[in-house]
């Protein structure tokens, strides 16, 4: 997509901190990382839903995410290493792949805010079944 940043990165048309790179995947430092040695893993293709990825892409993004995600472990040592996928930011498939150091690194915003759900267990029964259809 001619708008999208990260098909932008990919085509080297803006720079950036490249960390690993294969026919499947761009990771690159991100550069408003939550925690130094946060690493993006961009898929090549244009999807901006990565489950709507075809199998040979999804399993490149998420192979390049455990790549990645060894490495920081290795070099960084933190306390975890942790996945993220949102795609709010930018609607292209990716991965945050970052150094944690507490629970909150990466959290939800009804944890902050201690408003998560508290189904009932036919709630949970119901929710269940529907996915399971």
């Amino acid at each position: 997509m001619n708008d999208c940043i990260f098909c932008k990165i990919i085509a080297g048309a803006v720079p950036s901190h490249k960390m690993y790179e294969d026919d499947y995947t761009l990771a690159i430092l991100d550069e408003q990382p939550l925690n130094p040695g946060h690493v993006l893993v961009l898929g090549k293709t244009h999807e901006p839903d990565f489950h709507r990825l075809d199998d040979l892409n999804y399993q490149g993004l998420m192979d390049s995410a455990k790549r990645i995600a060894n490495l920081i472990d290795e070099k960084i040592q933190p306390t975890k290493v942790g996945l993220a996928i949102a795609g709010w930011d930018v609607a292209h498939a990716h991965i945050h792949v970052l150094p944690m150091y507490d629970r909150l690194d990466i959290t939800s915003k009804s944890i902050v805010e201690g408003t998560r759900a508290t189904p009932t267990e036919s709630e949970l029964a119901e929710i269940a079944a529907r996915l399971k259809e």
